[in-house]
């Protein structure tokens, strides 16, 4: 990796200033900011003139172009890597920002991983089972990804009945010398016990295939023959057993929408522009059935419909092979180079299709429609949770997207504040901040610090919360309100504080504007647990900076934390006390003597190098 870094500079100039030593060879980018965090990652055929296209200004103003002016802005140093094609450098472009997760890049990840069959095919008698992480190289076969853990449970439940394969682990089918009562149930042919011979156990693991491969129906005939062949034979157990197992398929098969007549296996994948960010929908098709659909949003990726596709698709395919059609609303930069690398992930060719007519285009509306709805609730509580919040608040409608504000501080000093946000009861990571108030050191003054934080939280661009939630009581409830009628009257968010209760064992409290008395929640009610939910990661957010700001201790770069200390005066500080040890232990008076600070900045000095040595924790 070749890195430059010639003089500090920021923005425009720290890119100007990478170009003179920059090929015009296909190769990666890395963009970072001041603290040397990778913020961007882009691939181009010519480096030096992909670099170069970002000095000049935009032609036009979108909501792609402004994240783009956004995020060179907030560039202080350019890293590039040169590869020897173009399919390298969409590899390693991929590659980069699974490692680096940079801001401005799209990378699809969830807060959570989703269920897979596993069949085990390598064993003498293979197992069903649901699996999070499918391992490639085990030799099993994957059928997946769940989007819902309780609709696989529910699919096994179901396959099961049809498939009576064994659930237990490997050490019980080696150890059991008795059946177990799956087997006394019909759910499993009893392998175990010598119920069933390895080629019949084998044959039933193919019809799973089989099934799974789209060929139910063909299986149904099959299994309806052997009903009535057994009938016939008066082996009317074996009969019975084979009819209950057909229902159980053939009702499998009556639930299943067919959208194709023509068995088509493809992907639909479209983008929806959503006031400033994108929205991103799968729907998945297997053999003419509409199997899946999954959405992702993204908000502060600095890229162009065109490229949010091609990290997308290299998402979405890197641990699944493809389909071989996929239908795209955006085709990416260079199609047929993606397609290549996609039909090398899957072992045979992948088309990149953008229909205009007939049932295909169909199915790319569809997922359009798709992408055009704001995500639902994921968490079962959170709709009752939010749907009661706006009743006992008075508020339009449920608060989808909530924001928590708590102060924390060591001894009175080191204050900081953090904020939580929560998206239709979940944590949503791209909403939390933290600031440094290091203007208030010394006694603590939580009133001060909470409005500081209320004026940087509300006075940037990002758009405030439908609920913005308060650690404290009224005296921080009243803070928060005097903060947003000077700084936002007309677009100010429902506000509530939540306290602790007044006495050990008592319940949390939630406050209302223009109420004395605390709302009537009972202690396990919903809404009261998801704000207390809430409360507890803004806490935690904030016990985390403070432990990342005392670990930097051990660093000469704990300076760069300390607002207004930047290189020259970093420089002037070390070059007079040799140490950042030293310098700790000097004061105020001899930082403006020894260094040439000024009075307001060697005191924030001193309360911060001071506060790293606080012994108790974080409250």
């Amino acid at each position: 990796m070749t890195s430059t870094d010639i003089q500090p500079a920021h923005g425009v100039e720290a890119i100007r200033q990478v170009l003179a030593h920059t090929p015009d060879n296909p190769g990666c980018y890395l963009m970072k900011d001041a603290a040397g965090q990778v913020i961007y990652v882009g691939k181009a055929k010519r480096l030096k003139a992909r670099l170069g296209s970002y000095t000049r200004p935009p032609a036009s103003h979108t909501y792609y172009t402004n994240k783009v002016e956004a995020m060179k802005a907030k560039v202080a140093a350019v890293e590039f890597v040169v590869t020897a094609s173009d399919k390298e450098a969409v590899l390693l472009e991929h590659t980069l920002i699974k490692r680096h997760r940079p801001r401005y890049n799209v990378e699809l990840r969830d807060d959570k991983s989703y269920p897979y069959f596993r069949l085990a095919l390598a064993d003498d008698f293979p197992r069903l089972s649901l699996v999070r992480r499918p391992n490639p190289a085990d030799g099993a076969r994957y059928f997946g990804p769940f989007d819902s853990a309780g609709a696989a449970k529910q699919t096994l439940r179901m396959l099961q009945r049809i498939f009576p394969l064994r659930r237990c682990a490997d050490a019980a089918l080696k150890n059991r010398v008795r059946p177990c009562l799956d087997f006394e149930t019909g759910r499993c042919l009893g392998p175990c016990v010598g119920a069933i011979d390895r080629e019949g156990y084998q044959q039933l693991a193919r019809q799973v295939l089989e099934f799974f491969g789209g060929g139910g129906r063909r299986l149904a005939a099959e299994m309806e023959a052997r009903m009535l062949a057994a009938a016939a034979e008066e082996r009317f157990e074996d009969a019975a057993r084979l009819r209950d197992r057909l229902r159980a398929l053939q009702s499998t098969l009556e639930r299943q929408q067919v959208s194709l007549t023509d068995g088509s296996q493809l992907d639909a994948v479209a983008l929806h522009d959503a006031e400033g960010a994108l929205r991103l929908a799968v729907l998945k098709v297997r053999l003419g059935r509409v199997e899946d659909s999954r959405v992702f949003e993204f908000e502060s990726e600095a890229l162009s419909p065109a490229e949010v596709m091609g990290q997308a698709l290299l998402s979405l395919y890197a641990t699944a092979p493809p389909p071989p059609l996929i239908l795209l609303s955006h085709l990416p930069e260079e199609p047929e180079l993606l397609a290549e690398v996609l039909a090398e992930r899957a072992g045979r060719s992948v088309e990149l299709r953008r229909p205009r007519r007939g049932d295909k285009r169909g199915l790319l509306e569809l997922a359009m429609i798709n992408a055009g709805q704001p995500r639902a609730a994921q968490d079962d509580d959170s709709g009752p949770a939010l749907a009661t919040l706006a009743r006992k608040l008075n508020l339009a409608g449920p608060p989808r997207r909530m924001e928590c504000v708590d102060i924390s501080h060591l001894g009175g000093r080191l204050t900081v504040a953090s904020v939580a946000a929560f998206e239709d009861g979940r944590p949503r990571k791209a909403g939390y901040r933290r600031y440094k108030l290091l203007g208030q050191e010394g006694a603590p003054d939580d009133y001060a610090s909470m409005a500081q934080a209320l004026e940087r939280r509300l006075s940037g661009d990002d758009p405030p919360p439908d609920l913005l939630i308060v650690d404290g009581g009224k005296g921080q409830l009243a803070v928060a309100v005097d903060v947003l009628t000077r700084l936002r009257p007309a677009q100010a968010p429902a506000l509530a504080a939540i306290a602790k209760g007044q006495a050990p064992g008592e319940p949390d409290r939630l406050f209302a504007p223009g109420r004395k008395n605390p709302l009537n929640l009972a202690a396990r009610d919903r809404a009261l647990l998801l704000v207390m939910r809430l409360r507890d990661e803004a806490h935690r957010f904030a016990v985390e900076y403070h432990k990342l700001l005392r670990s930097k201790a051990l660093k000469r770069s704990i300076l760069d934390e300390i607002p207004g200390v930047g290189p020259g005066r970093k420089k002037k500080l070390l070059t007079a006390f040799g140490s950042l040890a030293a310098l700790k232990r000097a004061s105020a008076r001899e930082m403006v003597e020894q260094a040439g600070l000024d009075r307001p900045t060697a005191g924030r000095v001193e309360a911060f190098l001071a506060a790293l040595d606080t012994l108790e924790g974080p409250q």
